[in-house]
């Protein structure tokens, strides 16, 4: 008869999901670092693999290929991002332009980072361009920045005379110019706080007055 405190040996299988949970968050953490350290081409599935102490097939069951654990890494990164990036300050007043120079500034700062550049490149690799400045329009990130800037352009824009005829169309004027903006930076030279806020200000009137302004 078996005694009571003795345990029957447990069964091989998928592991719980909090297991599971760790496992690709590992793969996740270890990919990024490799992306970001040797470039998407000389990143391979072995390598994750290798560097985590895991079979490659653990990789597999959750990620096709390369390509595929790579738009992990990105949406992972863009998704931490996003938490950060996309929540309306509740100090801001209803200014519009006050409005429009606190989410171009914190544009101009967050995309001019390093690691964010780097994972904008690496973005690239998967469309086949050199990606330069924003992660793409498709992304969530963006789409929820473009959201809230229409938001403060409907709410805010009838206090100044505006007609409000195109919310987010005047939204997609201004994530273009802050784009093209990022884009000109070069890689070396993120922006600093009193320098993002001050640029942001100068493109954000220039928005605000159009052809008035040139």
């Amino acid at each position: 008869m078996e005694k009571a405190d003795q345990r029957a040996p447990r069964r091989k299988g998928r592991p719980p999901a909090d297991g599971s949970l760790k496992i690709t968050q590992a793969i996740i953490a270890e990919a990024t670092s490799l992306f970001l350290e040797l470039g998407y081409e000389g990143t391979s599935m072995d390598a994750v693999a290798t560097r985590l102490g895991v079979p490659r097939t653990t990789l597999y069951k959750r990620y096709s290929d390369k390509a595929d654990l790579l738009q992990a890494v990105i949406d992972t990164k863009i998704a931490s991002w996003s938490e950060v990036n996309t929540v309306r300050d509740p100090a801001l007043s209803s200014d519009l332009v006050e409005q429009l120079v606190s989410y171009v500034s914190a544009m101009l700062i967050w995309a001019t980072k390093p690691e964010v550049r780097a994972i904008t490149k690496l973005a690239g690799a998967l469309s086949g361009s050199a990606s330069t400045g924003f992660i793409g329009h498709q992304q969530e990130g963006y789409r929820n920045l473009h959201g809230l800037i229409a938001a403060s352009i409907r709410e805010c824009g009838g206090a100044r005379g505006y007609q409000m005829r195109d919310p987010g169309g005047a939204a997609d004027l201004v994530m273009a110019v802050t784009g093209g903006t990022i884009a000109m930076r070069p890689d070396s030279d993120p922006f600093e706080e009193d320098e993002a806020r001050a640029v942001a200000s100068s493109l954000v009137d220039r928005i605000i007055r159009g052809a008035d302004s040139w």
